[in-house]
């Protein structure tokens, strides 16, 4: 998902911007604790993308955690760019790389000297040469009031430590109005001479409707002498603090209401820390996640424990060898793989449904939110499914819960809200890929239930959800008429029949033998937007005439977020008929030239490295015969748009779906098509890599090992899988997860006979039998 770029963009400056951009130094502390967390670098994906900011947050969080504690360079936005000088706080909420103002809840900062309330009056600039990073790790110099600021977190808690300078009164200031959206209602109140708690009301992001709540308790490590609230506007200028009012409210926009502790000032520097646990159910939900998470333990033991949490979580991949370069934007890319989903269940088990209502997790799990769906589905969830499965099982159930509890599958939930952005069925292909990737811990039959019906029929008139867009016309026509569908009618269909693919297969595995008749012939009928004059997928009209005017390099006429030069690669399912529809001579030769671009950037008729909708294309050499030019362009992408700077992420990274990329990528494979549960190679960029197996897969280890310098290797020379000679160009997600090895001979030229034989592509839905 991404936001197109402002007009007049240029290029090659972003290529001279990529190459010139310098990192800070990462945090000493992440740097000395060893193992893989030393060699992730937060600020990778911070800078500018395209024309446009990339949105990636550097601040404190563990795997996949409910808490994002990160600083803000805005008031309305994204959060954190690199390119921003001056800090407007810290809040407790993020998600990662999305393409819309998000969350930003429970705002905090320091100060000194006399309180100050008003936005510009907290503001404060900043240096990279004093700022540095780490897994569950940030630290700045606040340079406006000389406070030395870090943070660390647990998975429902932060944890902020301010050191300020001898001689001043240090401040601790809550301006509980801000947010990175759209702040709809707030509440603070004191509990005595540590502690504030309250809530804020925020809007759900890209301007969907509904709003959902966060309920925060703020505990400092000792008393403050002196605290107060303040309640203004935003555009009234200061507000004065009051000490004599303990407690405030917001209840319009336009308000601006915080609350604030102050401390004397002392001979010597002073350090207080302020603890933070956060819940989406209620106060008590927040009080108890600090409690069980975070109380009695010191700013260093939790960041320990974070330090620990990480190594634990990015230990699962083992990559040896290669530049320091290609390890930081690996084990950098595998750590922005990890962030979301998002946890949302209280430490209790206790998490807020779709219907509004307080449920309660089993036992041992946890529910989880914030899927980016459109764009994870991809590679992000089978990456999940992949090294964490016990956890992506409780992702899957959670979708499962969605249904059960608010009547519908959405695209791309936040919290306990549908927002219905973007198009197809995406969370039904990542279902579907964890069912058939062996994992099987959740309630499928609610799952199946939910997926079908969106699948076959609109959503019911009058709810929050919206389902897939022209499903009447598609069930009517077998397409969606561009006449009656105005965002992306080729898109949509394209999208739909994923997901109708992904439940032929999943039925077939379920013993649903009718059900998955009816999903194969629907998977089909992305042919019924494929004009065989000029071999394009383009808009046609419910009449069956096709739009008249049409320019493949066109953008936006007909797609989402791209051209019919995009989207012409995009029916991940059936490759093969694509390229046999398209003639296989004209497909190589319109593929390459979709990769002959003098520089990256948003083109109209080249590949587009900075959205998903063509994640996919660099591998499709390996249907077509050409499996080299997929190693070469492979190869290309890594190094032009994943670099070691803040620039590192090729445009939003939308929740892990950029990153999952790369890191698949870099050991040398990626599905075109997740549920197929075929993998494309590629030639790695390290000598070793080992996957480390947990149940109920049956191996223990998958390794892949390649020639000792891979980096000026680029083409697969030969492959071995498990010390057999292996002549196609894909394995099975099953290879990998019975444990085994595989083994790449690499060459400097291109073997132009390996895995290029019509036997060697991978397989393609319409080389199946219903």
């Amino acid at each position: 998902m991404f936001k197109r770029p402002a007009k007049g963009f240029c290029a090659p400056l972003l290529m001279l911007f990529a190459v010139t951009s310098v990192l800070p130094v990462a945090a000493a502390a992440g740097e000395a604790n060893g193992g893989p967390a030393g060699k992730v670098n937060p600020f990778i994906g911070t800078g500018k993308g395209p024309g446009d900011s990339e949105n990636l947050f550097p601040g404190a969080v563990v795997p996949f955690g409910m808490v994002q504690l990160s600083p803000d360079t805005e008031d309305k936005g994204l959060g954190y760019h690199y390119y921003q000088d001056s800090l407007k706080g810290f809040s407790m909420t993020h998600m990662s790389g999305v393409g819309c103002a998000n969350e930003g809840e429970v705002s905090v900062t320091a100060t000194t000297g006399a309180v100050v309330t008003d936005k510009a009056g907290l503001e404060s600039p900043y240096s990279h040469d004093q700022e540095s990073a780490s897994p569950g790790y940030y630290q700045v110099r606040l340079k406006r009031w000389d406070v030395n600021a870090e943070l660390t977190a647990t998975e429902r808690t932060g944890m902020l430590r301010f050191t300020f300078p001898a001689g001043k009164t240090a401040n601790i200031v809550v301006p509980i109005s801000h947010t990175l959206n759209n702040t709809s209602s707030a509440e603070i109140h004191m509990t005595g001479d540590r502690e504030m708690e309250g809530y804020v009301e925020n809007q759900v992001f890209c301007d969907a409707k509904g709003t959902y709540k966060v309920y925060f308790v703020i505990r400092f490590d000792h008393s403050f002498a002196e605290s107060g609230t303040w309640n203004g506007t935003l555009k009234g200028g200061a507000a004065s603090p009051n000490p004599e009012v303990k407690a405030v409210k917001q209840t319009n926009h336009e308000q601006w209401v915080g609350a604030y502790a102050s401390w004397p000032s002392a001979a010597q520097a002073q350090t207080v820390t302020a603890q933070i646990g956060i819940s989406y159910v209620d106060l008590e939900g927040a009080r108890n996640n600090l409690k069980s998470e975070a109380e009695g333990k010191s700013f260093d033991q939790i960041h320990s424990s974070a330090v620990a949490s990480w190594n634990k979580a990015l230990s699962v991949i083992e990559a040896t060898g290669g530049s320091e370069t290609q390890q930081r934007v690996f084990y950098t890319g595998l750590y922005h793989s990890l962030l979301m989903p998002s946890i949302l269940s209280d430490v209790d088990g206790r998490y807020i449904g779709f219907d509004d209502a307080i449920h309660n997790v089993k036992p041992g799990h946890e529910l989880y939110g914030n899927f980016s769906g459109w764009d994870i589905y991809r590679d992000q969830m089978p990456l999940v499914a992949m090294i964490d499965p016990k956890r992506m099982e409780d992702m899957a159930d959670s979708v499962a819960l969605m249904y059960k509890q608010g009547g519908w599958i959405d695209r791309w939930p936040q919290i306990n809200r549908y927002t219905n952005i973007m198009a197809g069925s995406p969370l039904t292909v990542i279902v579907s890929t964890a069912w058939l990737d062996g994992l099987h811990d959740f309630d499928m039959k609610t799952a199946w239930e939910g997926m079908y019906r969106d699948a076959t029929e609109p959503a019911p008139a009058g709810k929050p959800y919206q389902g897939q867009i022209g499903i009447d016309w598609i069930n009517k026509l077998h397409y969606a008429p561009n006449d009656k569908v105005e965002y992306g009618s080729v898109s949509q269909i394209q999208e739909d029949v994923i997901a109708y693919a992904s439940l032929y297969r999943l039925g077939k595995a379920l013993g649903k033998t009718a059900e998955a008749k009816t999903m194969y012939d629907r998977s089909l009928y992305y042919r019924n937007v494929f004009d065989p004059e000029t071999r394009f997928f383009r808009p046609r009209n419910a009449d069956g005439s096709w739009v008249p005017i049409f320019d493949p390099a066109e953008e936006w006429h007909g797609f989402i977020e791209g051209s019919g030069w995009h989207y012409q690669w995009f029916e991940p399912t059936d490759m093969a008929w694509v390229v046999k529809s398209m003639g296989q001579d004209l497909f190589n030769k319109r593929l390459t030239n979709f990769f002959d671009y003098e520089y990256p950037s948003w083109f109209g008729q080249y590949y587009n490295p900075y959205n998903e909708t063509d994640l996919q294309a660099p591998f499709e050499f390996n249907f077509s015969g050409k499996p080299w030019e997929t190693q070469r362009v492979v190869r290309r992408v890594l190094k032009e748009n994943y670099p070691d700077t803040p620039d590192g992420i090729p445009g939003n990274d939308d929740c892990g779906a950029m990153s999952s990329w790369a890191v698949m990528s870099m050991m040398g494979f990626y599905s075109v098509d997740p549920t197929s549960l075929a993998y494309e190679l590629t030639s790695p960029v390290f000598p070793k890599v080992v996957i480390h197996l947990n149940a109920p897969y049956k191996g223990r280890t998958f390794t892949i090992e390649s020639s000792p310098d891979p980096e000026h290797l680029p083409y697969i020379q030969s492959v071995e899988l498990n010390g057999k000679a292996h002549a196609k160009n894909w394995i099975r997600f099953q290879d990998m997860t019975d444990g085994g090895a595989i083994r790449f001979t690499l060459g400097a030229e291109p073997n132009k006979s390996w895995g290029a034989q019509p036997q060697d592509a991978p397989p393609s839905l319409s080389e199946e039998k219903p």
